[in-house]
């Protein structure tokens, strides 16, 4: 939250040159590039990305997303030289921000749309290796099932510091972070992250995370996932996913059971095929929903432009177990300057 009072302050022109970015590419990119060209329909001749970018319009916009590039990691370099006592050096900075554009449909006729916001500042040079973090929404409240499947996120915002420790000989890897949920009346938190990996075999990987996490408001509550992962072949791989988590000021416990195959179709193009279930064991025992989705996700340009395209089945309790159809459409622009 500091990092982007910061930023706002000290330009509100690069505010405008990202709002133009984001209305440029939802123009640009999103029916061109699912398009291909119709044969039978001679007199329609949809633009693909090669023509994109031949345009004025296209290089403003890398223009554009140049100049906010560099004006954030100069913001990490500054931070990063203050925390550090030193002057100028010349060290990698990795600093990001992400500007996520999300848009979903359903077949009951719900609408969502929203603007997401997430980045951080890295000090490599710091002793201590912080980093400042901040995001404009906050999972730890969120259910598994909104998590997963909704579009509906929280519009409070957050700010803090994060310290992730080396990664130790038996693979375990321990962060901890600290910072203000914003929003009146403001609510500090502390989480701490601990993640480990394993290979059993030439096939098999094991996996856990579990992040226990306090806020002064809202109370504390832990998340809690373990997986199994196999390799079927080089481009190919099969995971097996248990999740719950815990949330002491409601006393409830909620888990998702799934079971996914991942596809590498090139450079950064993946696709997903995702199947489970999603139910609470406290304070009733019940299964909320099932689901299946599939998940297509390719860069589109570079390594700073992403496209998402999720189509989902969805079957819920509250929802009389009836078949929902939903889609969704997310595109992505990675700010960094390395």
């Amino acid at each position: 939250m500091i990092e982007m009072a910061m930023t706002c302050s000290r330009n509100s022109a690069q505010k405008r040159r990202l709002c133009r970015c984001v209305a440029l590419l939802a123009t640009l990119v999103a029916l061109p590039v699912l398009a291909q060209p119709d044969e039978d329909r001679p007199g329609l001749h949809l633009p693909n990305m090669d023509s994109i970018r031949e345009t004025g319009a296209w290089s403003w916009l890398e223009n554009q997303r140049d100049t906010v590039s560099r004006g954030v990691s100069g913001v990490g370099r500054y931070l990063d030289d203050w925390l550090a006592g030193d002057g100028v050096g010349e060290h990698s900075n990795q600093s990001y921000l992400r500007l996520k554009l999300n848009q979903q449909v359903s077949e009951t006729g719900a609408y969502y749309s929203n603007l997401r916001i997430s980045g951080r500042v890295d000090l490599p040079r710091a002793t201590e290796r912080w980093k400042l973090i901040f995001e404009s929404e906050q999972t730890d409240q969120e259910s598994i099932q909104n998590q997963r499947l909704s579009n509906i996120r929280p519009s409070e915002f957050s700010g803090g510091f994060s310290y992730q420790l080396p990664e130790t000989n038996s693979g375990f890897r321990f962060t901890h972070d600290v910072g203000v949920k914003g929003r009146i009346p403001l609510d500090p938190f502390y989480r701490f992250k601990t993640r480990y990996g394993h290979d059993l075999s030439g096939t098999w990987a094991l996996g856990v995370d579990h992040k226990l996490w306090y806020y002064h408001v809202e109370g504390w509550g832990q998340d809690g996932r373990l997986f199994f992962t196999r390799r079927l072949r080089d481009d190919m791989f099969l995971r097996f996913d248990t999740e719950a988590h815990f949330r002491n000021r409601h006393d409830a416990v909620e888990y998702a059971q799934t079971v996914a195959l991942h596809r590498t179709l090139g450079e950064r193009e993946t696709l997903t095929y995702e199947g489970g279930v999603i139910g609470n064991t406290r304070p009733t025992s019940r299964i909320n929903s099932y689901y299946a989705q599939t998940v297509y996700r390719k860069a589109i340009h570079e390594d700073w432009l992403v496209m998402e395209l999720v189509p989902q089945l969805v079957m819920e309790r509250d929802n009389d177990w009836k078949v929902d159809p939903r889609i969704q459409f997310n595109l992505e622009i990675y700010f960094f300057d390395f």
